[in-house]
Protein backbone atom coordinates (compact mmCIF):
# COMPACT_ATOMS: atom_id res chain seq x y z
CA UNK A 1 0.00 0.00 0.00
CA UNK A 2 1.10 3.57 -0.59
CA UNK A 3 0.96 5.96 2.38
CA UNK A 4 1.65 9.67 2.21
CA UNK A 5 2.93 11.84 5.05
CA UNK A 6 0.29 14.19 6.48
CA UNK A 7 2.79 17.02 6.82
CA UNK A 8 5.02 16.98 3.71
CA UNK A 9 2.91 14.65 1.46
CA UNK A 10 5.90 12.41 0.65
CA UNK A 11 4.68 8.99 -0.47
CA UNK A 12 6.00 5.69 0.90
CA UNK A 13 5.28 2.11 -0.14
CA UNK A 14 4.62 -0.11 2.87
CA UNK A 15 3.70 -3.78 2.94
CA UNK A 16 0.07 -4.44 3.91
CA UNK A 17 0.98 -6.92 6.66
CA UNK A 18 3.03 -4.32 8.60
CA UNK A 19 -0.01 -2.26 9.61
CA UNK A 20 -2.71 -4.01 11.70
CA UNK A 21 -6.40 -3.16 11.45
CA UNK A 22 -6.19 -1.09 14.65
CA UNK A 23 -3.56 1.15 13.05
CA UNK A 24 0.04 1.98 13.84
CA UNK A 25 2.27 4.94 14.70
CA UNK A 26 4.25 5.95 11.63
CA UNK A 27 7.14 8.35 11.19
CA UNK A 28 8.04 10.11 7.95
CA UNK A 29 11.57 9.36 6.82
CA UNK A 30 11.83 12.75 5.16
CA UNK A 31 10.51 15.26 7.73
CA UNK A 32 10.37 12.99 10.87
CA UNK A 33 6.68 13.82 11.46
CA UNK A 34 4.80 11.16 13.49
CA UNK A 35 1.15 10.27 13.05
CA UNK A 36 -1.19 7.36 13.73
CA UNK A 37 -2.28 5.65 10.52
CA UNK A 38 -5.35 3.44 10.42
CA UNK A 39 -5.89 1.56 7.16
CA UNK A 40 -9.19 2.07 5.41
CA UNK A 41 -11.28 -0.80 4.18
CA UNK A 42 -10.98 -1.65 0.52
CA UNK A 43 -13.43 0.16 -1.72
CA UNK A 44 -15.98 -1.99 -3.55
CA UNK A 45 -16.79 -0.88 -7.06
CA UNK A 46 -20.46 -0.51 -7.84
CA UNK A 47 -21.86 -0.50 -11.34
CA UNK A 48 -24.69 1.90 -10.65
CA UNK A 49 -24.38 5.65 -10.88
CA UNK A 50 -25.33 7.62 -7.80
CA UNK A 51 -26.46 11.24 -7.53
CA UNK A 52 -23.95 14.03 -7.97
CA UNK A 53 -23.86 14.94 -4.29
CA UNK A 54 -20.53 16.18 -3.11
CA UNK A 55 -19.55 14.24 -0.02
CA UNK A 56 -19.00 16.23 3.15
CA UNK A 57 -15.36 16.68 3.93
CA UNK A 58 -14.72 15.38 7.39
CA UNK A 59 -12.39 17.28 9.65
CA UNK A 60 -9.34 15.25 10.62
CA UNK A 61 -8.41 15.46 14.28
CA UNK A 62 -4.82 14.60 15.07
CA UNK A 63 -4.09 12.99 18.40
CA UNK A 64 -0.55 12.46 19.53
CA UNK A 65 -1.06 11.55 23.17
CA UNK A 66 -1.45 7.77 23.49
CA UNK A 67 0.35 6.61 20.37
CA UNK A 68 3.71 5.80 21.88
CA UNK A 69 5.82 3.02 20.44
CA UNK A 70 9.01 1.73 22.05
CA UNK A 71 10.64 1.13 18.68
CA UNK A 72 10.39 4.77 17.59
CA UNK A 73 13.25 7.05 18.62
CA UNK A 74 11.67 10.19 20.06
CA UNK A 75 14.94 12.05 20.59
CA UNK A 76 15.12 13.75 17.20
CA UNK A 77 17.07 16.81 18.31
CA UNK A 78 20.36 15.20 19.20
CA UNK A 79 22.97 17.73 20.14
CA UNK A 80 26.61 17.24 19.32
CA UNK A 81 28.66 17.65 22.46
CA UNK A 82 31.70 19.82 22.97
CA UNK A 83 33.90 16.72 23.18
CA UNK A 84 32.86 15.73 19.65
CA UNK A 85 34.04 19.09 18.33
CA UNK A 86 37.38 18.68 20.07
CA UNK A 87 37.85 15.19 18.62
CA UNK A 88 37.05 16.43 15.11
CA UNK A 89 39.49 19.34 15.56
CA UNK A 90 42.28 16.99 16.71
CA UNK A 91 41.76 14.63 13.77
CA UNK A 92 41.69 17.57 11.36
CA UNK A 93 44.95 18.92 12.80
CA UNK A 94 46.59 15.50 12.51
CA UNK A 95 45.42 15.15 8.89
CA UNK A 96 46.74 18.64 8.09
CA UNK A 97 50.15 17.81 9.61
CA UNK A 98 50.32 14.55 7.63
CA UNK A 99 49.53 16.40 4.40
CA UNK A 100 52.20 19.04 5.18
CA UNK A 101 54.77 16.36 5.97
CA UNK A 102 53.90 14.37 2.84
CA UNK A 103 54.22 17.33 0.47
CA UNK A 104 56.94 19.29 2.28
CA UNK A 105 59.31 19.19 -0.70
CA UNK A 106 56.62 20.72 -2.93
CA UNK A 107 55.58 23.25 -0.28
CA UNK A 108 59.22 24.27 0.32
CA UNK A 109 59.05 26.63 -2.67
CA UNK A 110 56.15 28.49 -1.01
CA UNK A 111 57.35 28.26 2.63
CA UNK A 112 61.17 28.22 2.62
CA UNK A 113 61.78 26.97 6.20
CA UNK A 114 59.05 24.32 6.37
CA UNK A 115 61.46 21.65 7.71
CA UNK A 116 62.28 23.90 10.69
CA UNK A 117 58.59 24.64 11.34
CA UNK A 118 57.59 20.98 11.16
CA UNK A 119 60.41 19.86 13.47
CA UNK A 120 59.42 22.60 15.96
CA UNK A 121 55.81 21.44 15.74
CA UNK A 122 56.81 17.82 16.37
CA UNK A 123 58.86 18.83 19.42
CA UNK A 124 55.95 20.89 20.76
CA UNK A 125 53.57 17.96 20.30
CA UNK A 126 56.01 15.67 22.13
CA UNK A 127 56.20 18.17 25.01
CA UNK A 128 52.41 18.39 25.22
CA UNK A 129 52.16 14.58 25.20
CA UNK A 130 54.75 14.29 27.97
CA UNK A 131 52.94 16.98 29.98
CA UNK A 132 49.63 15.07 29.88
CA UNK A 133 51.44 11.80 30.58
CA UNK A 134 53.03 13.28 33.73
CA UNK A 135 49.72 14.90 34.67
CA UNK A 136 47.93 11.55 34.63
CA UNK A 137 50.55 9.84 36.85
Amino acid sequence: MIISCEKCNKKFEISDNLIPDSGRLLQCGSCSYKWHYKPTKSIKLVNEVKTNKVPNKKKIIKKEDDFSNNNVNTNQNKSIGFLSYIIVAIFSLIAFIIVLDTFKTNIASIIPNIDFYLSSLYESLKDIFLFFKDLIK
